[in-house]
């Protein structure tokens, strides 16, 4: 099956050009468009999508803005006039920055990697990753991850038995992970769902560690936890 796509873009004929552009091409299945983030939110409540091609410079919220907000996060391609965003958006673990205007073979490249990533999604059966620490590349259950934390170019994999450091950003490990799996909590730290004991005021208990929770991640992360008889409110 194609993967589904949503196109984000506040002019109208560049939304236009690319639906026709992805359908003569007929690898990506087109869902709908919407002209900025929040029509983008509405759209994805109701019905979810593969993969997003996402402009960058928009009205309100800005492409780069919106993503760290996602969850679960579809695969990103960002199609936008300006490449000077294009260090931060792989920073965003996008799989691929498209430059307008876009010729149709690179926007076919783009999609074919999509299609194999899409693939990749859906028939991993055990996810796991191979995360290189210390010159080795150590397989990791993703379904043992506790939590990610954020050390200046590295990040700290926490599991059960292991504290993990390697080199690459938050946002680069977190387009890798199951998508709905992980909750970002603060700018420094995933958290595993699974995982998650205990929520009280600005602070989620994973094992016996305790996770920050910050005040620009508080909505999200009330949004994606469910209050139950084992949670008190996120005050």
């Amino acid at each position: 099956m194609k993967p589904s796509c949503l196109i984000i873009d506040d002019e109208p004929m560049a939304r236009k050009g690319l639906a026709e552009d992805l359908r003569a091409l007929d690898l990506i299945d087109v869902k709908g468009m919407a002209a900025n983030a929040a029509e983008a939110t509405k759209q994805l409540t109701t019905h979810p999508v593969d993969l997003l091609f996402l402009d960058i410079e928009m009205p309100g919220v800005s492409g780069l803005d919106w993503l760290p907000h996602l969850n679960p996060k579809p695969l990103i391609i960002l199609v936008t006039a300006y490449p000077q965003y294009a260090l931060e958006g792989y920073d965003h673990g996008v799989i691929d920055y498209l430059v307008k205007p876009v010729a149709r073979q690179r926007l076919q490249l783009a999609c074919e990697k999509a299609v194999e990533q899409h693939m990749l999604r859906s028939t991993a059966i055990e996810p796991y990753l191979y995360l290189k620490c210390n010159g080795v590349l150590e397989q990791v259950p993703t379904a043992k991850i506790l939590y990610i934390e954020a050390a200046n170019n590295y990040i700290q994999v926490h599991t059960p038995t292991q504290k993990l450091l390697v080199y690459q950003s938050l946002k680069g490990i977190e387009a890798q992970l199951p998508p709905g799996s992980f909750i970002q909590t603060h700018k420094s730290f995933l958290v595993a769902r699974r995982h998650i004991q205990h929520v009280e005021g600005n602070t989620l208990l994973v094992g016996s560690t305790p996770i920050p929770i910050s005040r620009r991640f508080k909505s999200s992360v009330l949004a994606q936890l469910p209050l139950t008889n084992k949670t008190r409110p996120l005050g």
